[in-house]
């Protein structure tokens, strides 16, 4: 059984609201506009915690736009520059989603558009942007590196805390444990990774049970699960599994 995770809350799990998070233009005295050596090296490994890690305190390079770059763009006004016909890009992703581009350094945004003009803000205001606008995910260096952040680690960066991913987030496995084990039919569980940032939650189930019985136990804990704002911040997918114990 799988259960795409799709939030919509005006909060995050904090109780912060999301509105009124802008994207703003932020002062980086001495910023010569070259890339972070840590979020390159970080890059490099193709580790995405490390790279999501090294990428959170660092200066992005947002894309402002004239005019509509390419067919795959699409064009989100911007709240700094409602005298000037210019805007923020997103892209659109193969599953139709709105992705938002960062890059790293003057020289990558130009290697991917050189009409574009760069705005620095901090990463943390780009990925509040990102959830204001409703881009679930975020790619560094589009026309290089080309590392796409997933939904649940950009929301981490937004709100300011480090993202691990499902399989190793302390918070959010205790948190399942408990809404798993207040079902009485579930003996056991464990939670494995799914890609980036899903998870397989793993139930051990009595022997002898109806199939009924099992559907049942199934659905009950698939809308716990899909119901918890952290299970859904913190994860893009839950798939359940179940084993006899």
């Amino acid at each position: 059984m799988s259960h795409a995770i799709n939030p919509h809350h005006d909060t995050d799990s904090a109780g912060t609201p999301w509105s009124g998070r802008t994207l703003t233009a932020q002062p980086f005295p001495g910023d010569d506009g070259t890339a972070d050596e840590a979020l390159t090296a970080a890059l490099a490994t193709g580790d995405l915690t490390a790279i999501t890690r090294a990428w959170a305190p660092t200066r992005v390079l947002v894309p402002i736009v004239a005019v509509l770059g390419d067919d795959e763009a699409e064009l989100v006004a911007t709240q700094g520059d409602k005298s000037a016909d210019m805007a923020l890009v997103t892209l659109l992703g193969e599953d139709d989603a709105r992705v938002l581009p960062v890059f790293t350094s003057v020289a990558a945004l130009q290697t991917w558009n050189p009409q574009a003009r760069p705005v620095p803000v901090e990463a943390a205001r780009a990925a509040q942007a990102a959830v204001v606008e409703e881009c679930p995910r975020i790619v560094i260096d589009p026309a290089g590196a080309s590392v796409e952040l997933p939904r649940p680690a950009v929301w981490a960066v937004a709100q300011g805390r480090e993202w691990v991913p499902p399989a190793s987030d302390p918070d959010l496995l205790a948190g399942i444990a408990a809404l798993v084990t207040a079902v009485p039919q579930v003996r056991a569980h464990r939670c494995e990774p799914d890609g980036d940032a899903g998870l397989v939650v793993v139930l051990g189930l009595p022997p002898g049970l109806e199939r009924e019985q099992v559907r049942e136990t199934t659905s009950r804990i698939g809308e716990l699960l899909l119901t918890d704002q952290v299970v859904t911040e913190r994860t893009d997918s839950v798939r359940l599994a179940v084993r006899s114990v």
